[in-house]
């Protein structure tokens, strides 16, 4: 079995429940936060938008297209054309760890307010690109 596809898998379907989430709470008023009591300023802050679309639908997208691309490499050939799925989601997550840093710093410099959640998809956005593969230093030998 291919454990790291797999335990990829499993970040991005928490990462998926945790953006449904604040894609569905978003609107809906204030937003239930136990742990840092900032969730709904962060997430009506104008820094939650980029050109209208909200951050949480975006990461749905993400996590939606990490979990694809880690389940279409769970059951392809070894020697299948598509076995570059996983350099697909280290670069990928790698920008998206980009992003989500930016982000924290927002919270933590603008904001001076966290959302727990937010911080939960930044913390799964690490994860998954620490247990992807780099391309280069993975490249099997020819």
């Amino acid at each position: 079995m291919k454990i790291r596809p797999v335990v990829i898998a499993l970040l991005a379907f928490t990462g998926t429940v945790d953006a449904l989430y604040l894609s569905i709470k978003r609107n809906a008023g204030p937003i239930p936060c136990h742990i840092t009591r900032g969730c709904t300023d962060v997430l009506t802050s104008k820094y939650s938008t980029v050109a209208g679309i909200p951050l949480s639908a975006i990461g749905l997208a993400f996590y939606i297209t990490i979990l694809s691309l880690a389940v279409f490499t769970i059951f392809e050939e070894p020697n299948h054309p598509l076995t570059r799925t996983l350099a697909g989601i280290f670069y990928i997550s790698g920008l998206a760890l980009v992003v989500s840093a930016l982000l924290v710093g927002v919270q933590a410099f603008i904001l001076k307010a966290y959302c727990e959640y937010c911080l939960l998809s930044a913390a799964l956005v690490l994860s998954i690109f620490l247990a992807s593969p780099h391309p280069v230093r993975n490249k099997p030998p020819e």
